[in-house]
């Protein structure tokens, strides 16, 4: 697995979840389950809200959850972070032909995510894969683009890093987000985790999407691969929404946390365990709930 200490466009505090029905010895010869069902379940929902918000290159450059108003409806973002290498739009789709945005923090720093503070440095090169014919996909290659989170006391600081590739593409009723990526992600008190993520992530919005316009409300169907290594730590495995699409409900605009319902699981072998993590999301401006359960 390729360890290359790289980027990406979101990250989150280490929330306090909850986990139901782990004993002491649910894991014997791995560790507590603490200490990789929350780890593992928290991965997840970082990557769930980095993947939300790049579904617009405005919110690939400002995170959802950045600001704390709705955007003007003219621009998916009022004013960005970052500027572009090249503003060339050859279609006038706000997808640069060509472009590298160069991260650093300030002015990327922004203040009040979950309480703390999320710094972005890094590199994210985005090109339109039709420059002359307006549209809604990118390609996008994230370079040593970090995110570091930073609680208000200072007591949790973490990194999440990412190094490959987005694609984007869709109409005005669906769009599909592929993602190749391998994601180093520290932890406040434990070691760094290792995860090569390939996800593919369905939207269907419940308004027709509008060019450089703000995302809608709207369902995420998600279906992919982690494989996970920490330590002596090595998970591969297969996650998704199955049967619980993510709700995402663009009014809920006074949080970093705009999933209003549904669930993810990560599915695997876990030591000598048949199991998976269950990820529930439950109102916007929750943390979602985490647990592990055994499928033996």
């Amino acid at each position: 697995m390729t360890r290359a200490r790289l980027g990406l466009t979101l990250v989150a505090v280490v929330a306090t979840a909850t986990i139901y029905g782990c004993g002491d010895d649910l894991l014997q010869g791995v560790g507590p389950a603490d200490e990789f069902a929350v780890d593992i379940g928290e991965t997840l929902r970082d990557e769930v809200e980095a993947a939300l918000s790049s579904l617009t290159l405005g919110s690939s450059l400002d995170p959802i959850g950045t600001t704390q108003a709705p955007p003007d409806a003219a621009s998916v973002v009022a004013v960005p972070c970052v500027s572009p290498s090249s503003a060339t739009d050859s279609d006038g789709d706000g997808v640069p032909d060509d472009a590298t945005y160069l991260f650093t923090a300030p002015p990327c720093r922004f203040t009040g995510w979950r309480g703390g503070t999320l710094d972005i440095v890094g590199s994210l090169r985005i090109q339109d894969p039709s420059a002359t014919s307006a549209g809604f996909g990118y390609e996008a290659t994230l370079t040593g683009l970090r995110s570091r989170f930073t609680s208000a006391d200072t007591k949790v600081i973490y990194d999440v890093t990412r190094n490959g590739t987005r694609t984007l593409s869709g109409a005005v009723n669906a769009l599909l987000l592929t993602a190749e990526l391998q994601v180093i992600r520290t932890f406040a008190g434990h070691p760094d985790a290792a995860v090569d993520k390939q996800w593919n992530l369905n939207f269907t919005p419940a308004a027709q999407l509008q060019i450089n316009g703000a995302l809608p409300s709207g369902t995420l169907d998600i279906a992919g691969t982690m494989d996970w290594t920490r330590g002596t730590e090595h998970f591969v495995l297969s996650v998704g929404t199955f049967d619980t699409p993510l709700q995402y409900d663009a009014g809920c605009i006074d949080t970093v946390q705009r999933i209003r319902a549904g669930e993810m699981t990560a599915t695997g072998t876990f030591g000598d365990l048949e199991g998976l993590v269950r990820v529930s999301w439950r109102g916007c401006g929750n943390e979602p709930e985490i647990r592990f359960e055994s499928t033996e």
